[in-house]
């Protein structure tokens, strides 16, 4: 006698995408690039504190003033969107602060190493990029654990309507 054995790990499937194994690693990527990211803008905000005349001991409050809100801004609307609430303001103003916070480490970089060569304006490319990455993986960890709001899950839920019934109105009785 065969039974039929249901597997919960989607072994069938070719990529479960609810796997606990996928999500860790997905999650798992963005930490990691978030700190990389974090630690790569925080050391270009703080030598553009310098440019503000800051103190030495206060320069760390620029990155905090700029990418802290940053993250901020993104789970914030992300929290929003995933309620069916209005959020496209806080994603312009995160992504107004990403671009500044760009320009500065771009800024930064081609200050300590001028323009002169490709490799400078690559490391200078690289480095504005970093708030981007920020921006980026904060708003994928927002899509990962976040569930979309009541809504949107009613609309997905609803059955899909056969072709006969979508052309059915269309048809001309002869």
């Amino acid at each position: 006698m065969t039974t039929r054995t249901h597997h919960r790990t989607g072994a069938g499937a070719r990529l479960n995408a609810d796997h606990i194994g996928l999500y860790r690693l997905i999650v798992g990527g963005v930490i990691v690039t978030l700190l990389a990211a974090v630690l790569t803008s925080w050391n270009g905000l703080v030598f553009v504190a310098g440019w503000q005349h800051l103190p030495e001991f206060m320069r760390w409050l620029t990155p905090v003033m700029i990418d802290v809100p940053l993250i901020v801004l993104t789970l914030v609307r992300l929290a929003l969107k995933s309620r069916g609430e209005r959020s496209g303001g806080l994603f312009w103003l995160a992504l107004g602060l990403t671009a500044f916070s760009s320009m500065a480490n771009f800024l930064h970089t081609s200050e300590l190493a001028g323009l002169e060569s490709v490799g400078a304006w690559v490391g200078s490319i690289t480095n504005a990029l970093a708030p981007f990455l920020i921006l980026m993986m904060t708003e994928v960890l927002g899509m990962v654990v976040t569930r979309p709001s009541p809504s949107v899950r009613r609309e997905r839920a609803a059955p899909v309507p056969s072709r006969a019934a979508v052309f059915e109105p269309l048809a001309v009785n002869v």
